[in-house]
């Protein structure tokens, strides 16, 4: 234990010096100054700062109590060991209840008891100052950090809220708490959110990433995330939830832009694949076409032609048929006519048909449900490049001789 600083207040010279041997065996550094009357103490108490003072109740001047009223009136944290010839209830209940941190009667134990309450009364100090330390080092986070730190009970009230609530919300943490989590949710989410947090809480399991639209006091609404545990008493009962929030409306606000501007992208893309379907089928495999039927009347309409140049003009006309196929292939690719005529179910069944006979991959389609959705063409575009993508990855890099493709349509 650290060098202790004790006062006593005794006008009994003996009784004192009996009281400082006491204090001298266990605590042997420790510094002993003495007092015959509370008033001289009170003069220069700001000049020792004790660690602890011993008073008895009677003294010239002004007894025990009044000495521990004058110190709760100047805000002295000093604890107070009251002492008295006479085992009083009635005094015993006024110190404590004063402030006395114990009350001792010269008894016949008195001296050997003296040191053993001396230590544990230090050792209530230090753990009140060091949880006093505690207290302020969250509150200096709480005031200093830009996110709502909060605490309800197990009903979902608020019992804490730090003050940047007042930013966020526009409330001042005495305006929250006393009130119910859920009174601030907007109108449109709030029974949803509600049953979900009370399911959370009824699983006694950690908030994560929870999201909620909140009305501030001006009557606009951000989006908050909350993170949060529960808490609970030495016997493992709920006491409650702690936790933090923060405003994640310019997030979700970016985050939707982001996404607008990526499906603006995709769709642009689309745009111009369709473009280029559309180029590469009614042109340039017309154009194809003329040229290999041109080849195909001159091989026979033209009987005198050498023989070296119906082979050639064959194995042309043979090379036009691939490419045609090949430019076929790619405008069905970059935009199947079937999906807009026949729906992505069977826009999807074709072209895994398809793909397994170029291919040699076992396809398994299947699908159920979809005939009673009216699907976007943005998203049924999606979905087919999706399985598009999806099997020429297999196709390139699984070496898989099977897949098995199953799309589901259904609503809660």
């Amino acid at each position: 234990m650290e060098t202790l600083t004790v006062i006593i207040i005794e006008d009994e010279e003996a009784h004192f010096s009996l009281m400082k041997r006491a204090i001298a065996r266990e605590f042997s550094s420790a510094s002993v100054v003495h007092f015959m009357d509370a008033t001289t103490c009170l003069e220069q108490l700001d000049q020792i700062n004790p660690t602890v003072i011993i008073t008895d109740y009677l003294m010239p001047g002004m007894n025990g109590i009044e000495f521990l009223e004058i110190l709760n009136q100047q805000n002295i944290d000093a604890p107070v060991i009251m002492i008295t010839g006479q085992g009083d209830e009635n005094i015993a209940v006024r110190a404590i209840k004063s402030g006395a941190k114990d009350y001792l009667v010269k008894s016949g134990d008195f001296f050997t008891l003296l040191p053993s309450v001396i230590e544990r009364v230090v050792r209530e100090k230090k753990l009140k100052q060091s949880l006093h330390a505690s207290e302020r080092r969250f509150q200096d986070l709480a005031e200093s950090t830009i996110n709502w730190l909060w605490e309800m009970d197990v009903h979902g009230k608020y019992v804490y809220s730090n003050p940047v609530v007042g930013i966020l919300l526009g409330y001042q943490p005495d305006e929250v708490i006393g009130k119910y989590f859920y009174e601030f949710f907007s109108d449109q989410h709030k029974t949803v959110i509600k049953n979900r947090m009370f399911q959370i809480m009824e699983h006694l399991e950690a908030i994560r990433f929870f999201e909620a639209h909140l009305i501030r006091k001006d009557g606009l609404e951000i989006i908050m995330e909350t993170n949060g545990v529960p808490f609970f008493d030495d016997q493992g009962n709920l006491l409650g939830y702690r936790g933090i929030s923060q405003d994640i409306s310019e997030r979700k606000r970016t985050e939707t832009h982001i996404r607008n501007l990526s499906q603006q992208l995709i769709n642009a893309q689309e745009t111009e694949r369709q473009m280029i379907s559309y180029e590469l089928h009614d042109r340039v495999a017309q154009d194809l076409s003329v040229s290999k039927i041109e080849c195909y009347m001159l091989l026979k309409h033209e009987p005198g032609l050498q023989s070296h140049v119906k082979e050639k003009l064959l194995a042309i006309s043979n090379c036009l048929q691939g490419v045609i196929t090949s430019v076929r292939d790619l405008s069905y690719d970059l935009r199947p006519p079937v999906l807009a005529d026949m729906g992505i179910a069977e826009a999807l069944e074709i072209y895994c048909e398809e793909f397994s006979k170029k291919n040699g991959l076992e396809i398994d389609f299947q699908s159920a449900g979809l005939h009673s959705f009216n699907l976007d063409s943005n998203i049924e575009i999606h979905l087919y490049r999706l399985v598009q993508e999806g099997l020429n990855n297999i196709r390139k890099h699984a070496h898989a001789t099977q897949a098995n493709i199953m799309l589901m349509g259904a609503s809660p």
